[in-house]
């Protein structure tokens, strides 16, 4: 398993990492082409550590450039998703996926919002679209995590309207 081959964790971020260096198209599985393409940015690294270090080093970069986190963000929602032919990740999946990319970074978010999905039925349900999915990390990162500049006029989804609803009706409450 490549996870041990490099040391780490499979629930480690890094591993999510190199999947999307690597251009995965399947959770738990690489072919011999991703391999062979993607591996040729690991050229330079010569020993488990030196990987690790390398993944540790894209994803201090990615965090820190929008453009690179969106392309990530938006990577991990196609990995999850079962069957190319499905369009929305199951919460679960997607949980795991935001607590994994966000949480060292929109860690008041990332624990509400993932509370409130796990309380809506609906959105169990029938999972997170790909909109949605990308628009909540548009909402980690221009709406403070007590929601207080929160336009609702905005083009936000309807599943953003209602965390922010419910999310002042449970801070209001307390």
């Amino acid at each position: 398993m490549l996870s041990q081959a490099i040391a780490l964790d499979p629930s480690d971020v890094l591993v999510l990492v190199f999947a999307w260096k690597l251009g995965a198209k399947r959770m738990g599985y690489f072919s011999q082409e991703e391999w062979l393409e993607g591996s040729s940015s690991f050229s330079i690294c010569s020993s488990h550590s030196d990987i690790c270090d390398r993944l540790k080093a894209i994803f201090a970069g990615t965090t820190g450039n929008a453009t690179a986190l969106r392309t990530l963000h938006s990577f991990t929602h196609k990995f999850c998703r079962e069957d190319e032919r499905v369009r929305n990740i199951d919460v679960g999946s997607a949980l795991i996926m935001l607590k994994l990319l966000h949480e060292r970074s929109f860690s008041e978010h990332v624990k509400s919002i993932s509370a409130f999905i796990e309380q809506n039925a609906a959105v169990t349900k029938r999972g997170i679209s790909h909109d949605e999915w990308m628009m909540i990390l548009q909402f980690c990162r221009e709406v403070e995590p007590d929601c207080s500049n929160y336009q609702d006029d905005g083009a936000w989804p309807v599943l953003l309207d209602d965390y922010v609803e419910w999310y002042n009706a449970e801070h209001t409450a307390s």
